[in-house]
């Protein structure tokens, strides 16, 4: 038998390389992918584009804290109950803003839902919130906020402690990034096809 051409050798070094950028990029976009598919049959179940909220304020304190994760439900106008003590939590976007909140329906009238944070003396200067911008109903489960779930999401999104998001994002993708390269360059070549 004779030696192995160079451009067979580098050509199978290329293929291996493939192969174990391959397997560690297959677990990281099957880890998203059933992530993301949870998160949406979850939304189509509960009726909402948004079935998780993560609570960013303490304005509906006691009953909910910052950091809980609440699971929220689709609902029809006519189904909000409107009470100041037990009326329906409502999450909604708040008019003219980009931010979702999440406060009690204390009253209704033709055009929206009068909306106040359990924690605030007044309703909300931004009511009656047209129905259209309501996202659903707290259905009353969530996850409380001393798992540390909720302030991690708060604090990846850069609601909490802005930079740290951002910070720790950059630290996840250069890690991935450092680990791949050395399972691509730098394993052993008894690791690679024969």
């Amino acid at each position: 038998m004779g030696a192995e051409e160079p451009g067979a050798v580098k050509k199978e070094e290329r293929l291996g390389r493939g192969r174990r950028l391959a397997r560690s990029l297959v677990p990281i976009i099957l880890a998203v992918g059933l992530a993301l598919l949870g998160y949406f049959s979850l939304g189509v179940v509960m009726g909402t584009d948004t079935p998780l909220v993560v609570v960013p304020s303490g304005s509906m304190r006691p009953t909910i804290s910052v950091g809980d994760i609440l699971l929220i439900q689709g609902v029809k106008p006519e189904e909000i109950v409107a009470d100041p003590v037990k009326g329906d939590v409502i999450v909604f976007w708040q008019p003219g803003e980009s931010v979702r909140i999440v406060h009690r329906a204390v009253g209704k009238t033709e055009y929206g839902v009068i909306t106040k944070g359990d924690a605030n003396a007044y309703p909300d200067f931004f009511s009656p919130v047209p129905y259209s911008l309501i996202v659903g109903k707290w259905t009353g489960v969530k996850i409380p906020a001393w798992t540390g779930l909720g302030y991690l999401a708060l604090i990846l999104r850069g609601e909490l402690y802005a930079p740290l998001g951002q910070i720790i994002w950059a630290a996840i993708i250069l890690i991935n990034i450092l680990l791949i390269a050395r399972e691509i360059f730098f394993s052993p070549r008894s690791r690679a096809s024969p």
